[in-house]
């Protein structure tokens, strides 16, 4: 996880109409959410969701659910702008969500789903609020589906997320020590997954190939060395550059015993 930034993200002046025309009655459903949202977030009818409180409000699917109507997934400009904030990357484990997805719909319709952070079954008056909008991969959006334990989640537009989780070399991943918010992210969403863990321990190899014999050469700094903003696993990538570059310089600077001997 990196840190995404917002700017740019901004509703369609139109958007609060375009989320209205879509229910049978607006004014019913807003005045519901909001009593919904007052109730202990813990508790039980909140754990049970919306959809069990107040299904009167929402209108009924293809299959005659009572649901939120996605106007989320039918607007192609939600989607847009969250695949620019985080470059086409999930924003919670930073993978292509591309890898999985036909992409037949072309660059109007881009890949990956539009994860809701807090989700909208606990908290339906933010269901449309493009602050709350994240894209994510099905792996993380499925693993994460509508918990959220006390304290919530780590928000990847907010401080360094990325300081916060410990990436090793082998694509594994921890929290920092005593952040209980950061070890509950990486359990119910699922960041130490199989093939995820893989994969990001491969990018992090293939990386280091290129960058090992680069250290200690003349006129290379670190910061060159560093992927700028969000990229494929680029948080796992520079904390694991990092580490290899600060012991390398350590070598450096330690002289070596022979040398030492010599000099005696």
């Amino acid at each position: 996880m990196i840190r995404l930034r917002r700017e740019g993200v901004e509703a369609p002046a139109d958007w609060r109409e375009t989320v209205d025309a879509a229910f049978p009655d607006a004014a019913a459903f807003w005045k519901k959410a909001k009593a919904f949202e007052k109730l202990a977030e813990q508790g039980a009818k909140r754990k049970k969701g919306f959809t069990s409180y107040a299904p009167g409000v929402l209108p009924a699917n293809r299959k005659g659910k009572r649901d939120f109507p996605a106007v989320w997934r039918a607007e192609a400009c939600v989607r847009m702008a969250i695949a620019a904030m985080s470059h086409g990357f999930c924003a919670y484990c930073q993978s292509p969500v591309s890898s999985t997805h036909p992409g037949t719909r072309g660059k109007e319709r881009p890949p990956g789903q539009v994860d809701h952070f807090r989700p909208k079954a606990r908290f339906p008056a933010q269901a449309y609020d493009w602050n709350n909008y994240f894209l994510a991969c099905m792996g993380c959006n499925v693993a994460k589906g509508d918990a959220w334990p006390s304290g919530g989640y780590v928000r990847p537009d907010d401080g360094e997320p990325g300081n916060r989780f410990v990436f090793m070399r082998s694509g594994a991943i921890r929290a920092r020590k005593g952040d209980e918010q950061a070890k509950r992210t990486i359990k119910d969403l699922g960041l130490r997954r199989d093939w995820l863990t893989w994969h990001r321990g491969k990018a992090i190899e293939r990386y280091l190939k290129y960058i090992v014999p680069l250290i200690g050469r003349p006129g290379f700094q670190l910061e060159r060395l560093l992927i700028d903003g969000p990229d494929e696993f680029s948080e796992a990538i520079n904390q694991n550059v990092r580490r290899v570059w600060a012991g390398g310089q350590r070598k450096r600077r330690k002289p070596s015993r022979a040398r030492h001997r010599r000099g005696r």
